[in-house]
């Protein structure tokens, strides 16, 4: 069973902002447009949620 995960708009903002500044900063870090497309819809939606959570983590660890 997967936990919850409970943020308010502002810590949802602020990890999405933090996913766009990586990306910028980093961006061979990320799977090319081709590399994302090559994907199954349902299989990057997990990847992504994973990776979101990741985020979230540890912005509120911090």
């Amino acid at each position: 069973m997967e936990n919850p995960i409970t943020a308010t708009q502002s810590q949802l903002a602020a990890a999405f902002t933090e996913w766009e500044r990586r990306h910028r900063d980093e961006p061979d870090r990320f799977q090319s447009e081709n590399e994302r497309l090559a994907q199954n819809a349902e299989t990057i939606g997990d990847l992504q949620a994973a990776y979101l959570t990741q985020i979230l983590t540890e912005q509120a660890a911090a």
